[in-house]
């Protein structure tokens, strides 16, 4: 009866889930691990460094699949337990217990030694699901009331509250994807787009103030240098890690000088920031497409996620998740290419990154439940 039961199980799951989403997903993380596997040989990370990534992306996974049998609305009612314990690991950062690595200016990451072995984990990216969870609740309860400024004033509290402390950590790339994140959800749940107008007026009047007051010097040039005015007098400097970058992925051409035998260009944070160079330079045009391709793929499926979920809840849900990789996909991107400034965001599924993977998967796997409640437990189906 047991065995009877777990076939069963089986058939239920394979029958219901989006195994496009997983396949896609596993798709890019084998390719991500892959290239971060090169990028940590020329950098001298060695093996550590991939072992990290393999086992967080395992782990992740492993999480994913598991979540996506659980209802997403029981995940949700449990919104102040996750929302509680994230709040509290990122205001730990805020403490002297927050920590840099891997040369960071910013104190974003928590660290535990057991032994000799140190384990390093960055809160501020749990925090991004558990935001996604909370706002996609806060969403599905007051949508019938979005024409009120009152309530739109309540969410943008709500999102002020993780950019504020994100900010606070020093990490603006993590600050600016809240933000986004937060905008793409308010604008499919149909807040008026004066909002958006007036939100954007704001900032343009107060940009002046910012770049005179508050930006540093070497973040204006971050700005600066890739506009083609300041590209050479930047060029040794702020400029330098996207010219490395660019020269990899011309080295690269169509199809790549091959596997491990990249890194004759010295690209800064080959295996983070710009492990699309990497992809380039040993696969080419064509590894670069691949990438591209990958990441579409997953973004189309959480719309098609997001569009067939049966509440609001859970296109709430999708819809925070494509956002997410979506924006982290275009600024990373745009940053090896030199269309966009350095502020230090991952590329999705393929940057080095135990924090970044592990949380990710979570994430998907909050899209798989969406997938799997709307085939499997609608009346008729499954209990």
């Amino acid at each position: 009866m047991a065995k009877r039961s777990t076939i069963s199980s089986l058939g239920n799951f394979f029958r219901y889930s989006d195994m496009r989403l997983i396949l896609l997903s596993l798709a890019a993380s084998v390719y991500g691990c892959m290239l971060v596997f090169s990028a940590n040989t020329h950098v001298g990370s060695g093996m550590r460094g991939t072992l990290v990534h393999i086992v967080a992306t395992a782990v992740g996974m492993t999480a994913a699949l598991f979540i996506s049998q659980i209802d997403h609305e029981d995940i949700c009612r449990r919104w102040p337990i996750w929302a509680g314990v994230t709040l509290l690991l990122v205001l730990l950062t805020l403490t002297p217990l927050g920590l840099g690595v891997n040369g960071a200016d910013d104190k974003a990451w928590l660290g535990v030694s057991i032994g000799s072995f140190r384990i390093t984990f960055q809160p501020a990216e749990l925090m991004k699901i558990t935001f996604i969870i909370t706002f996609s609740v806060h969403l599905s309860r007051v949508q019938k009331d979005l024409h009120r400024f009152g309530t739109v004033l309540l969410l943008g509290l709500h999102a002020l509250v993780p950019v504020a402390l994100v900010f606070l950590q020093g990490d603006d790339g993590t600050a600016l994807v809240f933000v986004m994140i937060f905008l793409a959800m308010m604008f499919v749940a149909g807040v008026n787009l004066l909002y958006y107008v007036i939100g954007l007026t704001a900032v343009l009047g107060v940009f002046p103030l910012l770049w005179t007051f508050v930006l540093a010097d070497d973040k204006k040039a971050r700005l600066l240098c890739i506009l083609p005015p300041f590209v050479d007098k930047y060029l040794k400097t702020e400029g330098w890690q996207q010219y490395e970058g660019l020269k990899a992925i011309g080295s690269g051409r169509l199809t790549g000088v091959g596997f491990l035998q990249g890194g004759r260009t010295d690209t800064p944070v080959s295996n983070n920031d710009m492990i699309y160079t990497v992809a380039c330079e040993e696969f080419g045009l064509l590894g670069g497409i691949l990438v591209m391709l990958l990441l579409l793929g997953i973004i189309l499926e959480l719309a098609h996620c997001a569009r067939h979920a049966r509440d609001t809840l859970g296109s709430f849900l999708c819809v925070g998740m494509l956002s997410m990789i979506a924006f982290q996909s275009i600024i990373n991107l745009g940053m090896a290419l030199r269309v966009l400034p350095v502020i230090g965001i991952t590329l999705p599924f393929f940057s080095a990154g135990g924090s970044s993977v592990a949380t990710l998967y979570l994430g998907i796997g909050l899209a798989l439940s969406v997938a799997f409640s709307q085939k499997a437990r609608r009346p008729g189906t499954l209990v």
